[in-house]
């Protein structure tokens, strides 16, 4: 009798470690920000045409927002509900790791709509994931008055395609290729340079690494500087690609050009493919070059630098605008950002540029300023798309007028297949 109540006392226990079990793995996966906004895994597709999981509501409905995204080849995407103050909207990314922690890439949200006032449903489509583990590791940066910092708590996500891959054959270094006649050599490839987040990103966190590329450059025979590459899209064999804009770029003791990047790939899946886009910097025809003088610094936060078309913008209307080679080009004031703490005590912002149409295939725009001194300012970009661009200032100093050349030009496109090797 003492056996059969002992065996039921242990029955009952196991029981209960089982439910609790159940219950833990079934618990919705939530990050919280420091903002208090509320981000919960709501689930993940995979395939060409993607709609949000339903989300339940108050009073048993169940809404979609009408959420869909839709891919020309089979992929991931990650379902995020988010839940924040009202007037308060987010801003954050998603930062996709493999689970032994060896690299990460970045992921922001390709759809969203309003499930209720506060509540977005978002999707953020994944180019690029560990596609040989069974589960990723999903964190989340996020950007405001504190700066940028890294969750705590991470989601872990099933891989819904894990699969093996073939092997590329990597090309040794130096490589040269050749579009028309500029000969573009790549002479080093890192994998592993260092590049500081900021205080807000552990040290040995995968997203303190970068890229770092040098290229050699000749143009009919002759050694050339005034060819800068400012893209590269990387991608490897299990069909990973990332587009990658200039970080930092400059020259290195042997004079070549260099390009520092984030993000690479994954070492577990090497060689990788890069195509790089080389631009000029200078030596510009006049008919693909327009300058503007004496353009107006106004505060003004990151959102309104991007869409500053507002009722409530000041700087709603162009400053200036012309005709170049058919593209009709506007210039916006520049703008010193004022809603967020970028912790290095310097003054950030940018300029805005729109064309109409779009660029054409192949052709890119250059934006080169200096202060009321003449002193040039650093610039990274101009980056974005559908006609709407913007070149990002790392600081203005005190600068209250920017005189700007805006160029309209064509790149050159080279494409080299190697290993990436470790400083």
């Amino acid at each position: 009798m003492k056996k059969i109540i002992l065996w039921s006392i242990v029955s009952a226990v196991i029981a209960g470690i089982a439910v609790d079990a159940f219950l833990w793995l079934s618990k919705p996966q939530v990050i919280t920000l420091n903002d208090g906004t509320k981000l919960t895994l709501v689930g993940v597709t995979y395939g060409k045409h993607h709609v949000a999981p339903k989300v339940k509501m108050a009073g048993g409905r169940a809404r979609t927002g009408g959420t869909r995204v839709d891919s020309a080849n089979n992929t991931v995407v990650v379902w995020i509900e988010a839940e924040h103050k009202a007037n308060q909207y987010p801003n954050y990314q998603l930062m996709v790791y493999d689970t032994a922690n060896t690299a990460c890439v970045s992921a922001w949200s390709r759809t969203q709509s309003q499930i209720k006032n506060g509540v977005e449903m978002q999707g953020f489509m994944l180019n690029a994931y560990p596609r040989w583990d069974s589960k990723m590791i999903l964190r989340v940066m996020s950007y405001g008055q504190r700066g940028q910092q890294v969750s705590k708590e991470q989601f872990v996500v099933s891989n819904p395609a894990r699969g093996s891959f073939p092997k590329w054959t990597p090309d040794p270094l130096p490589d040269t290729q050749s579009d028309g006649d500029l000969n573009v050599t790549l002479t080093r490839l890192a994998g592993d340079a260092s590049f500081n987040r900021g205080s807000g990103v552990p040290q040995k966190d995968p997203m303190n690494r970068a890229v770092l590329a040098a290229f050699h450059t000749e143009q009919k025979g002759v050694v050339v500087t005034n060819w800068q590459p400012v893209r590269i899209t990387t991608s490897d064999a299990s069909g990973n690609s990332i587009e990658n804009n200039s970080w930092s770029s400059g020259r290195d003791d042997n004079g070549d050009a260099t390009m520092t990047y984030q993000w690479g790939l994954w070492p577990d899946q090497t060689p990788w493919k890069l195509r790089v886009e080389m631009s000029r910097t200078s030596g510009f025809n006049d008919d693909e070059a327009w300058t503007v003088q004496n353009v107006p610094v106004q505060p003004g936060s990151w959102q309104s630098m991007w869409n500053n078309n507002g009722r409530n913008s000041r700087t709603n209307s162009a400053f200036a605008e012309t005709t170049l080679n058919g593209i009709h080009l506007k210039l916006f004031p520049a703008i010193q950002i004022t809603d967020q703490n970028f912790g290095n005590g310097q003054r950030q912002g940018g300029v805005r540029v729109t064309a109409d149409p779009d660029l054409p295939e192949g052709f890119r725009l250059s934006v080169l300023a200096t202060d009321e001194q003449g002193r040039q300012l650093q610039n990274w970009g101009p980056n974005g798309g559908g006609g709407n661009y913007i070149a990002q200032f790392p600081n203005l100093r005190k600068a209250r007028t920017l005189n700007i050349t805006v160029a309209l030009h064509k790149s050159r496109f080279v494409e080299f297949t190697v290993n990436p090797a470790k400083q």
